[in-house]
């Protein structure tokens, strides 16, 4: 009965998770209607950054680094922060909430085609088919299929910054052997904090504040302090109690929170052809992640969230 507990208690966890990742991405397409996008997330980054840091310290982390890391952890950082964050912010003003989150998700598949072209792993089978199956349903959303497709910049933007992430998971695959998960989110967050502000404070400048509605404010909050402070540690507490494998399928669930609560936030429409579209996407996707073994990928899930939003 002891054993059960915690198991109960983290599968309740991780599904606060998914809502907090899903909630956030239908929170901050709301916000940035009515400021700036790049404005927005410079705003979110100058306390975002000093918040990460203080959670390391709490914990006990070392913020120290070797000189001849910082090649890899400044590419971590564009990779994770910095550049990924021009261009997913930009994809989200462009497209719908419920678009970018099931597409942003595509990532893990990403970082299975990339270390199988550079041979990093050797990948089954079965993989690859979830992979496609991924794909497809990926099309099928877009309107491959139904005669409504078209290339939207959004979605566009939205996929090479999965892409992007792709590259961060990959190398801070390398330095998690010397860094812990905490500290590493703490040094790659200050060094892409520090590309995002000064690219983006001409925006923040221009943007009158003033004409934020309280609205507004509550989602700057919910979005500086919910994604990483308040989750990370209870995604941690997953890994640690029901494993990286289960743990690690319940960022699936954040496209579908996502899609389910912009309809009503955000007075979004969902068509038939894109409910399919997001069930094969999601199927392969867990058929990817589930069958076979991805030693990259599985050993990064045990020791860091994916945290890109």
């Amino acid at each position: 009965m002891m054993r059960r507990t915690p198991s109960a208690l983290a599968y309740i966890g991780l599904v606060y998770v998914a809502s907090v990742w899903g909630l956030n991405t239908v929170a901050v397409k709301h916000a940035i209607t009515d400021i700036n996008p790049l404005a927005f997330t410079a705003l979110r980054f100058i306390l975002m950054a000093p918040l990460t840091i203080a959670l390391a310290l709490a914990n006990g982390e070392s913020l120290r680094f070797a000189r001849k890391d910082l090649p890899l952890l400044i590419v971590c950082s564009a990779c994770g922060y910095g550049l990924y964050q021009y261009v997913w912010i930009l994809g989200l003003y462009n497209t719908t909430a419920f678009a970018s989150s099931l597409l942003i998700t595509l990532t893990p598949i990403i970082t299975l085609a990339i270390v199988a072209v550079l041979r990093y792993e050797r990948v089954r089978a079965i993989r690859w088919f979830g992979a496609v199956l991924a794909l497809l349903g990926i099309a099928i959303f877009e309107g491959a299929f139904s005669g409504a497709f078209a290339v939207r910049l959004g979605d566009s933007l939205t996929l090479i910054s999965a892409a992007i992430f792709a590259i961060n998971t990959i190398v801070s695959a390398r330095l998690l052997n010397r860094y812990s998960p905490l500290s590493l989110l703490a040094i790659t967050m200050t060094i892409g904090a520090c590309m995002i502000v000064p690219g983006m404070l001409p925006a923040l400048l221009h943007a009158d504040l003033r004409q934020l509605s309280a609205l507004d404010w509550a989602i700057y909050a919910y979005a500086v302090v919910f994604p990483i402070v308040l989750t990370y540690p209870v995604w941690s507490y997953g890994i640690t109690r029901i494993g990286a494998a289960r743990t690690s399928l319940f960022q699936f669930l954040v496209p579908i929170i996502a899609g389910l609560l912009s309809v009503p936030l955000l007075h979004a429409t969902i068509a038939p052809y894109q409910m399919l579209g997001a069930f094969v996407c999601i199927s392969g996707m867990t058929i990817a992640q589930v069958l076979g073994r991805f030693s990259l990928t599985a050993w990064w899930l045990q020791r860091a969230s994916p945290i890109e939003r």
